[in-house]
């Protein structure tokens, strides 16, 4: 490696990628992509190297996909629309940055290494991100039959712990202001991931990653009602309330990684599936979330 492109390099798992990335290589350039100047500062900050080099721009663009790949022997696709009720609202949105962006990607790519990011809802998709993000490893995987020159490969992970956006920032901001949250169903379970173990993982896959596969790091689950629980524990009282809202549209109960016809699927996992998979205890949870 001698230039590596983060898209979404202003994102939470972006700038993990970066940070690990700049402190395991000495002598790399590392281009982040984003087009919030917000999050590029943070990541500025979280990073605070020179050789990290910010590029201010949308990955819809094709200039600025052509700029940003210009030279770069390494990309790592992690620029997503992620919040399942926003795809389901704005499909067209979804559509451009989840799966577009990845064709522009790939046509401008003349590097070594391609690495997109997936989600276990691309599993057995019902909703639009899942849809969108099931494109996108289609995409990639297809461009790995096409091109033996370069290697192309997908990473697939659930949940991220300390993520922005996510439920436990939301539950965090209900308690501020109304001390309760709102609970889409407490049978609900979903794989999770530690930040820095992913960001590990996905350096890994830079290294030692064959083309055309999907590599899916350990995870273990944890249902929302434990989750909940654990975040009222933590910053809540023993007057939180939960209020019950049922499932949004696009969601699903119980979460799967990988399919049993997938033959391409790389995993340790005992169990695909987040209603049988090892569980997180409430104070596990505690113990990750109080790191962030």
């Amino acid at each position: 490696m001698d230039k590596v492109l983060i898209t979404g390099g202003g994102g939470f798992l972006g700038r993990h990628v970066a940070r690990g990335l700049l402190n395991k290589y000495s002598g790399i350039e590392v281009r982040v992509l984003s087009r919030h100047e917000h999050d590029m500062t943070e990541t500025m900050v979280h990073c605070d190297s020179d050789r990290l080099k910010p590029i201010i721009g949308d990955v819809r663009e094709m200039d600025t996909v052509r700029y940003a790949t210009k030279g770069v022997d390494t990309v790592i696709h992690l620029a997503a629309m992620k919040h399942v009720n926003f795809c389901e609202s704005y499909p067209s949105e979804a559509i451009a940055i989840n799966t577009i962006a990845v064709m522009n990607l790939l046509n401008a790519f003349a590097g070594n290494t391609f690495i997109g990011m997936s989600t276990d809802k691309a599993v057995e998709a019902t909703g639009c991100y899942g849809a969108t993000k099931l494109l996108l490893e289609k995409l990639i995987l297809e461009q790995s039959r096409k091109d033996a020159e370069r290697r192309y490969i997908v990473v697939r992970s659930g949940n991220i712990f300390g993520s922005s956006g996510s439920v436990i920032e939301r539950w965090q901001q209900q308690i501020r202001q109304f001390n309760k949250i709102t609970v889409t169903s407490l049978e609900m379970s979903r794989f999770f991931i530690n930040v820095d173990a992913l960001a590990d993982f996905i350096i890994g896959i830079i290294e030692q990653g064959e083309s055309g596969k999907i590599y899916i790091p350990f995870q273990k689950t944890a249902t929302l009602e434990d989750l909940a629980k654990a975040v009222i524990e933590l910053y809540g009282n023993k007057k939180t309330e939960m209020e019950i809202a049922g499932l949004r549209k696009g969601e699903k109960v119980h979460e799967r990684l990988f399919s049993s016809f997938e033959t391409n699927v790389v995993s340790n996992l005992k169990s695909a599936s987040s209603q049988t998979g090892e569980r997180l205890s409430i104070e596990e949870i505690k113990d990750w979330l109080a790191g962030y």
